[in-house]
């Protein structure tokens, strides 16, 4: 598997003029960050809590920037906060954070995990819109629609998915 954060990481390295990745990432912006147009989004369903997966989920809006989906904006706005779906203190994430986003990769248990990050927000009375975060997927056919199905069948949350 190609490193796709690599070039990423240097590019957030470099506008950074070489602090960590970790505090482009992963960080909470601050209140004069917020008002500067930073999007904040939890992310739920990520295989580890590791700064790799965190990159990954980032570079998610990268792709779509690239492809032209206007309301990503600048992708360099947008600060991925990763979340454990045993995080304790749910309740005060959902009162904080509007934009929510559950990850969904390809491997054998993405489904079962994108589940659970799914019935914790709805336990926590998070939002009723999340995104799906996912690396590029040739068919929407499959594990999307049927984490969508799921989703909306079961727990009463619209997972949006975009395309490429």
């Amino acid at each position: 598997m190609s490193d796709q954060a690599a070039s990423l990481r240097q590019w957030a390295a470099k506008r950074n003029d070489g602090d960590t990745v970790t505090e482009t990432v992963t960080q909470p912006a601050s209140t004069d960050q917020q008002q500067a147009d930073v999007e904040q989004v939890v992310v739920l369903g990520l295989n580890t809590l590791t700064q790799e997966q965190a990159l990954q989920a980032v570079t998610v809006f990268h792709r779509w920037a690239e492809q032209g989906k206007k309301w990503v904006g600048d992708p360099a706005r947008w600060r991925v906060i990763p979340v454990a779906s045993d995080y304790p203190n749910m309740d005060k994430l959902v009162s904080t954070y509007p934009r929510w986003a559950v990850w969904i990769d390809n491997d054998i248990n993405s489904f079962k995990r994108a589940y659970d990050a799914l019935k914790t927000i709805k336990q926590a009375g998070g939002p009723k819109r999340v995104i799906a975060l996912h690396p590029p997927i040739t068919s929407r056919k499959g594990l999307l629609n049927n984490i969508q199905h799921v989703a909306q069948a079961y727990l009463d949350i619209d997972v949006l998915v975009f395309s490429g």
